[in-house]
């Protein structure tokens, strides 16, 4: 039995375990790279970032609280900062990183091509993007809230369904489907970036707009008032993650045992320290662990 058949019937049996043991979304996941990942062998990426001694990823610059560019210039924001510490784990320095700003169109562009290493950009797992990209577990849990100006005569989220309602928001495949969904009777419009459907919000061009909660937040604390979040979330709740390139193993195993370990496990003190920054709430406890 050569290297290649050791390594797949391992992965094999790795599957079937997580799936005797309950763990139906991270056996989906292993499965998914098992059946894309090349019979030959070839170098992971992992690999690449340990030689180049630096992490590449794509981010985004138009969605605070999660990534944008604050008032002196800096590219910032929870999503951004995560990253950092993510290159912490991997490389032993948060500053051992390259951000690609992408737009909400050319996030999962930017990791297909190879010109970002992963992604962490306001994406949701989503059932259309699991055959496109291979997610990490997430990083957050957010869902999706609707904005409309103070006074307005949107009071519900059923006021939606209206001919005389226009609803923003950036143009993924997500958001997109909750239109059509939610609110088949209003005009949907769509834009690259949170920033320019909020500003359809306040120039009158829309009287609604939808956006991951964390945006939702920061955007009507910002307002003073001005803006109001309406009550509930337009669908179910939404889990944001880890994009990157499907077939690579190595790589995805070590993002999402990163990732594992700051929501959950060793370094769960800095992800709550960080979680607390940005959202003024702490994030939800790591699992307890009991001697008995």
């Amino acid at each position: 039995m050569n290297c290649t058949q050791r390594n797949l019937r391992t992965t094999k049996s790795g599957i079937e375990s997580l799936v005797r043991s309950g763990s139906v979304a991270a056996a989906m996941a292993l499965t998914a790279l098992f059946l894309t990942t090349p019979a030959h062998s070839e170098e992971s990426r992992l690999d690449t970032i340990m030689k180049r001694n630096k992490l590449i990823v794509a981010v985004s610059s138009t969605t605070p609280p999660n990534g944008f560019i604050d008032d002196k210039g800096v590219l910032t924001g929870f999503e951004n900062e995560f990253a950092r510490l993510m290159a912490k784990a991997l490389l032993g320095d948060p500053e051992k990183i390259e951000f690609m700003v992408v737009t909400t169109d050319g996030r999962f562009p930017a990791v297909l091509s190879g010109k970002a290493d992963f992604g962490i950009s306001t994406a949701t797992i989503y059932p259309d993007r699991v055959t496109k990209v291979a997610f990490t577990r997430p990083y957050m849990d957010s869902g999706t809230a609707v904005v409309v100006r103070a006074g307005s005569p949107i009071k519900t989220l059923a006021d939606l369904n209206n001919a005389k309602v226009t609803l923003s928001s950036v143009n993924s495949s997500a958001m997109v489907d909750r239109a059509k969904r939610l609110a088949p009777l209003a005009t949907p419009l769509f834009f690259d970036g949170d920033a320019a459907a909020i500003l359809a919000l306040k120039s009158g061009r829309a009287n609604a707009y939808q956006s991951d909660v964390p945006v939702a937040n920061y955007f009507v604390a910002q307002s003073k008032g001005e803006y109001i979040k309406l009550p509930g979330l337009l669908g179910n709740v939404n889990n944001n993650a880890i994009f990157m390139k499907p077939g690579d193993f190595q790589l995805w195993l070590a993002l999402d045992t990163v990732v594992q370990e700051y929501v959950a496990g060793s370094r769960y003190d800095e992800y709550k320290a960080l979680y607390h920054k940005w959202f003024d709430k702490d994030p939800p406890p790591a699992r307890s662990y009991i001697v008995n």
